[in-house]
C-alpha cells in the first residue's frame, strides 16, 4: 500500500509539472538565455541612461518612435517587430542580473554575441533571431564596470512592454518601456 501511494504521488508530481510546462508553452530551458562573459562587447563606462536593477539600456530615449523598430516575418509568415537595446549590467549587480518580459507574454528577447546576433540577423531575412529569442536573459558581470550587450526586443505590434530586472544582490525592479507605439 505505501509503495502505491509513492508511485500515485511520483505520477501527481510529474503531471502538475508537465502541466505547468504545457500552460507556460515551453520548457524551462526554452525561456531562458543565460549569456557569458565570452558574448560581451566587454567593459564599458556608463552611457547616462536610467539603471533598472543593474541593467541600463532598457529605458532609452526614443524608443516609442515606430521608426526603430525593423519588421520581420517568421516561416509561417507571422509578422514581427525588432527593436535593437544595447544592454549593460553593472558590476553591483554581481554575478549577473536577469531581464524577464513580464508583459506582453508574446515579447521576446535576442541577446549574444555580436557575430552570433549578426549571422542571427541575416539568417533567412533575420527569421534565425526569433528563433533564438527567450523570456529572459541572463547578464553576467565581467568586471568592475557596465559588462554590454548586444541584441533585443522582438514584439507582435508596436506595444509597451513590461520588466522585470532581478539579481542577487539589488531590489527586483519593474519598468515598462514604449517599444514604437509612443
Amino acid at each position: 500500500m505505501k509503495r502505491f501511494a509513492t508511485m500515485t504521488a511520483i505520477v501527481a508530481v510529474v503531471a502538475g509539472v508537465s502541466l505547468l510546462i504545457n500552460l507556460r508553452g515551453s520548457s524551462p530551458s526554452s525561456y531562458l538565455l543565460a549569456l557569458r562573459c565570452s558574448m560581451s562587447v566587454g567593459q564599458q563606462g556608463r552611457g547616462g541612461e536610467r539603471v533598472v536593477g543593474g541593467v541600463e539600456g532598457l529605458v532609452l530615449p526614443g524608443s516609442g518612435d515606430r521608426a526603430g523598430l525593423s519588421p520581420l516575418r517568421s516561416a509561417s509568415g507571422q509578422r514581427y517587430f525588432v527593436y535593437k537595446a544595447f544592454l549593460a549590467v553593472s558590476a553591483a549587480a554581481a554575478p549577473g542580473a536577469t531581464v524577464t518580459i513580464l508583459r506582453p507574454r508574446s515579447a521576446r528577447l535576442y541577446y549574444g554575441s555580436p557575430t552570433n546576433v549578426g549571422t542571427l540577423a541575416d539568417s533567412e531575412q533575420g527569421r534565425g533571431l526569433i528563433e533564438a529569442s527567450k523570456s529572459q536573459v541572463r547578464l553576467p558581470v565581467c568586471g568592475p564596470n557596465f559588462t554590454g550587450f548586444v541584441g533585443g526586443i522582438i514584439v507582435l505590434k508596436p506595444t509597451s512592454v513590461t520588466f522585470g530586472v532581478s539579481s542577487p544582490h539589488l531590489k527586483t525592479e519593474r519598468v515598462t518601456i514604449s517599444v514604437g507605439n509612443g
